[in-house]
C-alpha cells in the first residue's frame, strides 16, 4: 500500500504544479497507470479517482470516488464531532459556495470526507448536513481506515487520531477538473475566497 500512496501522492503533485505553471505542461502529467482496475478508460493516472474503493454518503448509498467525475469538486477532511476547525473550514467553504448563483452551483459539488471512520455513520453525516445548512450539491463521505489514511495522503492532509477520539488535522481546500485531478490546492482557516472562486470558475467556462 505504501508504493501504491507514494506513488499517486507523486502523480497529483505533478499534476498541481503542471496546472499552475500552463495548460500545455499539464498535458504532460496526463499519464495513465494500468494499475487500477475498473475505473473508466476517461479518468487520468493523475486523478484523485484512481484510487476507487467504496465509500458511503449521507444517504447511506455506497458509491466510489470514480462516480464523482463529470463535474468539477471542491474537497476537504474534517469530521463532525470537530468543534473548532471544522465548522470554521465548512463556513469558509459556504462563503464561497455564496459566490455564485443557483443554477452555477449545479454544475459542481462540494465534497467533504471524514477522518472519524468510527463514528462518522450515515446517519451522523446526515444530520451533520442538515445542521449546517448543506445542499443537495454537497456529498458527505465515510470511508475505512485505510481509505481515509490513503486518501489523505493524496490530498497531503495530514492528521493524528486522539486518545480522547478526537483528530489533530490540517486544513486544506482542494479543487478537483471533472475526472479528479486537483488543478487547486489552499491551505488553513479563514482564508480568501476569492483564489477558490476562481479556480472553479476556470472549469466552468
Amino acid at each position: 500500500m505504501m508504493k501504491k500512496i507514494v506513488l499517486f501522492s507523486f502523480l497529483i503533485l505533478a499534476s498541481v504544479s503542471c496546472a499552475e505553471s500552463s495548460k500545455k505542461a499539464k498535458e504532460c502529467c496526463n499519464t495513465k497507470t494500468s494499475k487500477q482496475k475498473d475505473i473508466p478508460a476517461e479518468i487520468p493516472g493523475t486523478s484523485v479517482y484512481q484510487l476507487g474503493g467504496e465509500w458511503t454518503d449521507q444517504h447511506g448509498h455506497q458509491l466510489g470516488l470514480e462516480s464523482l467525475a463529470g463535474k468539477p469538486v471542491v474537497m476537504s477532511m474534517i469530521f463532525t464531532h470537530c468543534e473548532y476547525a471544522c465548522p470554521m473550514m465548512i463556513n469558509d467553504l459556504k462563503l464561497i459556495e455564496n459566490q455564485f448563483s443557483q443554477s452555477e452551483r449545479e454544475h459542481f459539488r462540494f465534497v467533504m470526507l471524514s477522518f472519524d471512520h468510527l463514528r462518522d455513520t450515515a446517519q451522523r453525516l446526515h444530520d451533520y448536513a442538515q445542521t449546517q445548512g448543506l445542499g443537495d450539491n454537497w456529498i458527505l463521505l465515510n470511508g475505512s481506515a485505510d481509505q481515509v489514511k490513503e486518501l489523505s495522503v493524496v490530498l497531503n492532509i495530514s492528521f493524528e487520531m486522539m486518545e480522547n477520539g478526537s483528530f489533530s488535522h490540517a486544513n486544506r481546500k482542494l479543487v478537483l477538473d471533472k475526472s479528479g485531478t486537483i488543478v487547486f490546492a489552499q491551505d488553513g482557516l479563514q482564508t480568501k475566497s476569492e483564489p477558490v472562486v476562481r479556480a472553479v470558475r476556470d472549469l466552468l467556462e
